[in-house]
């Protein structure tokens, strides 16, 4: 074939896989606590308010994170409606980018066929998949660093101007993203690299002088206007929630070191177990290198963090696709030697293959039981799921057997298809993964109560998907959670409430309905005896009213 025509066709196969694993369905499914109910949220209340310079949840200050990903999602919001679709339309658009971005930098460096083999690895690999179609804001930050390393790595190879500019504009908008950890780990990966190459001098070539102009034009107005406007924000934003994250445990968000060991392995399964083969392999190329000395300095410093969470590695997936991609690439029409991965493989198949089998496990399901009072019937929606996740693997344990299947091409489309069949699998479940960990039908059923409410209450705690469905803020009781530093701010008092206060507001003639966990309703309603209503449950939270 041509090989006009091969890019033609590895074009059209990456846009239609990208179409159904991407952006088919966004909006089949509700929004995810706490993630998505907080970054849905505060763009529609911008887009409400008309203030696009400080972030508010819930009509409350919200200083956590840059602004970029709301501004995105605002656009959205006006181009295409209020909806969840166009709420996760960034995200997925940030996911689609870091795929082709992945194909044709890899096509025009090294090989038509290497960039497509890594474009279909990261595409397919199940973290990937499941970042693309939940929001936070990890896949907006992912693409912009990745964007970044390529663009000066495109400089360090061709010394073009728009590469250069590219990777500065590139940073600045992964710190509007996410803050200043995005130059902190891109100047220091270039740097490391640099020594590796000998070539530290490089950086007189990049024109810092320019590129911090540039780099402070497109990041620094918001931070200085928000600082100006807001005189928490600073402390707030850059010693609590970047300084302190990193070097303490005050978020209680930490883990061992080894933390983000399973969650790489996991998230790039099914080719996470050819990682060392690969980063072994292709070490000596300067390309390579470049990607695994990112993607090794991204995982120490955030198993280093005293704040982990499983969306922090994220950055290391495309960069990581390319070494993969060249070592099936390199090694496509010859065999592996000593493929100890056929062993592994092997085993993660047969435990796969013997998951339905917890079905018939009574602790397992009594485990089920005290995860939530839906778990239960949730897990039984899936048994067609598991049932279909054991029968592939079986059929890939079956075939690793024959040798003739343990070549790299062969074994490359094995491991594709079990990736592609199980995310179809996930897909045609959308309606099982609606119901969990939201709150979206409490938030539905307020529209549905015939005599309005004087009040709406979320008490002992923050559903975050509450504010979104319902179009308008809630009133937090005996709680504040991620928004006590925006409960300092005078206006936000009416917006929070103690609990005595609502104990009284429950007792008194006003009408109130409220959200709240299931474990609370017997303490209310041994409180108030024949006054507690409730109307609906979900996910261990329940909608009740005091009429």
């Amino acid at each position: 074939m041509k090989p006009g025509n091969t890019f033609i066709k590895h074009t059209i196969i990456l846009l239609l896989l990208s179409y159904a694993f991407i952006f088919h369905g966004l909006g089949d499914y509700s929004l995810k606590e706490p993630d998505e109910g907080r970054y849905a949220e505060i763009p529609r209340e911008m887009v409400v308010s008309g203030d696009l310079t400080v972030p508010r949840l819930n009509d409350v200050r919200y200083f956590e994170k840059p602004p970029l990903l709301y501004w995105a999602v605002a656009f959205s919001y006006k181009l295409f409606g209020i909806s969840e679709w166009s709420f996760r339309f960034p995200n997925a658009l940030a996911a689609f980018l870091c795929v082709f971005c992945l194909f044709f930098f890899a096509r025009r460096w090294i090989d038509e066929r290497a960039a497509f083999l890594a474009s279909l690895i990261l595409l397919s690999s199940f973290g990937f998949f499941g970042m693309a179609r939940i929001v936070t804001t990890d896949m907006v930050f992912a693409f912009w660093l990745f964007l970044a390393l390529l663009c000066f790595y495109g400089h360090y190879r061709e010394k073009k101007g728009a590469f250069l500019y590219g990777f500065y504009a590139a940073m600045a908008l992964a710190t509007l993203t996410k803050g200043p950890v995005a130059p902190v780990l891109l100047c220091g990966t270039i740097f490391i690299f640099l020594l590796t190459e000998r070539n530290v001098s490089f950086i007189r070539h990049m024109k810092p002088l320019r590129g911090a102009l540039l780099y402070l034009a497109i990041a620094a107005p918001w931070f200085v206007i928000i600082s100006i406007r807001e005189k928490e924000f600073f402390d707030f934003f850059f010693v609590d929630q970047h300084f302190l994250r990193f070097i303490s445990t005050k978020h209680k968000r930490s883990g061992p070191l080894y933390y983000f060991i399973p969650v790489l392995l996991g998230g790039m399964l099914p080719w996470s177990l050819f990682i060392p083969r690969a980063a072994a392999a292709s070490f000596r190329r300067p390309d390579c290198r470049f990607f695994l000395i990112w993607s090794a300095l991204v995982f120490v410093f955030f198993s280093v963090s005293g704040s982990k969470l499983p969306p922090y590695i994220l950055p290391v997936f495309p960069a990581l696709a390319l070494p993969l991609g060249i070592l099936f690439h390199e090694t496509w029409e010859s065999r592996f030697q000593r493929c100890w991965e056929i062993v592994a493989y092997g085993l993660i198949m047969a435990i796969f293959a013997l998951s339905c089998l917890l079905y018939f496990s009574s602790d397992f399901m009594a485990y089920i039981a005290d995860i939530s009072m839906d778990a239960p019937s949730i897990t039984l929606d899936l048994r067609y799921f598991s049932l279909w996740i054991s029968f592939t693997s079986a059929v890939c344990l079956v075939l690793f057997i024959f040798r003739t299947f343990r070549n790299p091409k062969r074994l490359f489309t094995i491991l594709l298809l079990f990736s592609l069949s199980t995310i179809i699998a996930i897909m045609a479940h959308s309606g099982v993964v609606d119901r969990v960990n939201t709150a979206k039908k409490l938030a539905l059923a307020v529209s549905k109560v015939k005599v309005p409410p004087d009040f709406i209450v979320n008490y002992s705690g923050l559903d975050l998907t509450i504010p979104f469905y319902l179009g308008k803020p809630v009133i937090i009781a005996s709680y504040k959670g991620e928004l006590a530093m925006g409960a300092k701010y005078d206006d936000a008092r009416e917006i929070f409430m103690e609990k005595d206060d609502f104990l009284r507001l429950l007792g008194s003639e006003k009408k109130v309905l409220f959200v709240t966990k299931s474990k609370k309703i017997e303490e209310l309603e041994a409180m108030f005896p024949g006054r507690i209503r409730i109307y609906i449950c979900q996910n261990d939270r329940c909608l009740l009213a005091n009429y």
